[in-house]
């Protein structure tokens, strides 16, 4: 903790020092059984008390992995750790809506040929449209979710649909087993992803 706090005062701003509550508790999860426990198991078999430390170890990783972790929650009750550092200056809302802009500027350099003729405009218009969609999400971030939100309602629509002729199709022996699991997960990372997006902050880049 003393060398964080003296790297933060020469200036590294991504040095952050621990309060003594984070430290207390970060002490008291550090399970170091495994590590006692090697550190005995490494000792030549005819080192004076070899028996006597294996015991020592084992007692060790009880006290550590049962008795810490079994109070951890009383522990964090107790300190109550808090983070005293004030937040980042950029917010969720407005980075999503500054890696959007470099992406379309990334995609704006390589949609036109040596010539300058488009050549790929239909990824710069997808990108376009999320730079321009995720810019109206940073203006107002709540108000943006609220609109959007009945939009991922129909998106988990769809894909029940899509969900059920799959399995209309395996019933009637028209589809294999692997062809099943492998649309099962494309079908089911589609829509944990929206339900995340659904329930959290997050821009229209990801829903697009």
């Amino acid at each position: 903790m003393a060398l964080l706090t003296g790297l933060r005062a020469a200036g590294l701003r991504s040095a952050r020092p621990l309060g003594w509550r984070q430290a207390g508790v970060l002490g008291w999860v550090g399970m170091r059984g495994v590590v006692t426990l090697a550190i005995a198991l490494s000792l030549p078999a005819r080192f004076p008390a070899r028996d006597l430390m294996l015991v020592t170890a084992v007692a060790v990783i009880l006290v550590t992995v049962v008795l810490q972790g079994t109070t951890l929650g009383g522990v964090i009750k107790l300190l109550k750790p808090t983070d005293g550092d004030p937040p980042a200056p950029v917010a969720l809302p407005p980075a999503e809506a500054a890696v959007a802009r470099a992406k379309f500027e990334a995609a704006e350099q390589v949609a036109y040929d040596a010539d300058g003729e488009l050549v790929h405009p239909q990824l710069l218009e997808i990108y376009r449209s999320r730079a321009v969609g995720t810019d109206r999400y940073a203006a107002d971030a709540d108000r943006f979710m609220d609109r959007v939100r009945p939009h991922f309602d129909l998106m988990l629509g769809v894909i029940a649909a899509g969900r059920r002729e799959l399995l209309r199709l395996h019933r009637k022996g028209q589809i294999e087993d692997e062809t099943l699991h492998d649309l099962e997960r494309d079908l089911d990372l589609e829509e944990v992803g929206i339900i995340y997006q659904r329930g959290s902050q997050s821009s229209p880049e990801r829903w697009e």
